[in-house]
């Protein structure tokens, strides 16, 4: 027998992503939840620091720039 290990089904590949993934962001939000709160002043230095790197500030647009016209709301007129 050779060493190679089979290749997963589609199925196994995706749970496999999945159980991945979500063992990823609780490790990220355990390690998030033991920092100690920002202070203005950090809070100050990071974006300092950031801009002075070259980075800029903006601002997202929101998320409907235009009207949604989905039919909601006919069933009352």
């Amino acid at each position: 027998m050779s060493n190679a290990t089979r290749p997963l089904s589609p199925a196994a590949a995706a749970a496999q992503a999945r159980r991945s993934s979500l063992a990823t962001i609780l490790a990220h939000k355990a390690r998030c939840q033991v920092l100690p709160p920002l202070h203005d002043a950090d809070v100050a230095a990071m974006l300092a620091a950031f801009v002075e790197r070259g980075g800029k500030v903006t601002q997202c647009p929101t998320a409907c720039v235009l009207p949604v016209q989905n039919g909601t709301g006919l069933a009352l007129a």
